[in-house]
């Protein structure tokens, strides 16, 4: 079958927030012209909204539908859209975006486009609008395997500090801690700058907005599938490394991040949202430090 030509194609990795996702199908029709493919992938939301969105956007030949029968996670749930869009389309751009950012600017594959013949990147990331008029500060470097085995062992203690319910103990430790030897001596040292308004090239790409241009998506099939979620990004980063090929940071591209839209939807308690995180970024850890 004939390959399809678009210009860009983006990858809406779809779980539970309805609104959110057409929120993000309405930025882009309003932001770039025809010549774009959307592709959602559901990652089995419990709520059937995979279903209702299939419904909505049956007759929109420039939206495609994935219903998985499962929850992959996010990176495997990703790679699904990603290996369906190189098999089905011809295009120099893949934007591989959470349900819950949003384009802001009618300009974004333009200055895509710009940024591509400077730098010849592999992947781009933009300026990340949050709430409350924050911005993603940006990571210039990975961690140390002694720092990320420093996060590790905290990860676990918490995880087992609220599945135990003694956080308070945690943190009563924490705060005696912090005031006898300073947060100086805690192990961390600073791996993110605040010029988010600074273009940067070879740094950590925020991983709910990657915008992948062919010399990456030739090469592979999508991100590092070994995590469920957390970490993506700076495995990514190894992977840029290793195979030599460029990250760029552009902040005149930008757009919105409504920061843990998905998560917040399944788990309004904050002590399992909080073991979740733990247990799964303590799984991502792992692997990220069996890299380094």
């Amino acid at each position: 079958m004939e390959k399809v030509k678009k210009k860009i194609v983006f990858l809406i990795l779809h779980y539970n927030t309805i609104e959110d996702t057409i929120k993000c199908v309405e930025s882009i029709k309003k932001n770039v012209n025809d010549d774009y493919h959307i592709v959602i992938v559901d990652n089995k939301s419990p709520n059937n909204s995979g279903v209702l969105l299939e419904d909505k956007y049956k007759d929109d030949k420039n939206i495609s539908i994935i219903l998985l029968d499962s929850n992959i996670g996010f990176a495997r749930g990703n790679n699904v859209g990603f290996k369906f869009i190189k098999e089905n389309f011809d295009t120099d751009y893949i934007s591989m975006m959470n349900n819950d950012t949003y384009l802001l600017d009618s300009t974004f594959v333009e200055k895509i486009e710009n940024e591509y013949k400077r730098s010849q990147f592999a992947v781009l990331g933009p300026k990340i609008l949050l709430p409350n008029n924050k911005v993603n500060p940006v990571q210039k470097s990975l961690i140390t395997k002694k720092q990320l085995k420093n996060k590790m062992i905290r990860m676990k203690i918490m995880y087992y500090c609220e599945k135990f319910y003694i956080m308070f103990l945690y943190n009563l430790f924490k705060k005696i801690f912090f005031g006898i030897f300073g947060k100086k001596n805690y192990g961390l040292e600073k791996n993110y700058n605040e010029d988010v308004d600074i273009r940067q090239e070879n740094v950590v790409l925020h991983g709910a907005f990657l915008i992948f241009s062919k010399i990456y998506s030739d090469k592979f099939d999508g991100i590092d599938d070994r995590t469920f979620l957390y970490f993506e990004e700076k495995i990514l980063y190894r992977r840029l490394i290793v195979n030599n090929m460029k990250s760029v940071y552009q902040p005149e591209i930008v757009i919105f991040h409504n920061e843990d839209s998905s998560t917040n939807s399944i788990m309004k308690n904050s002590r399992k949202k909080n073991m979740f995180i733990y247990k799964h970024a303590y799984n991502s850890a792992i692997i990220l430090y069996n890299e380094l």
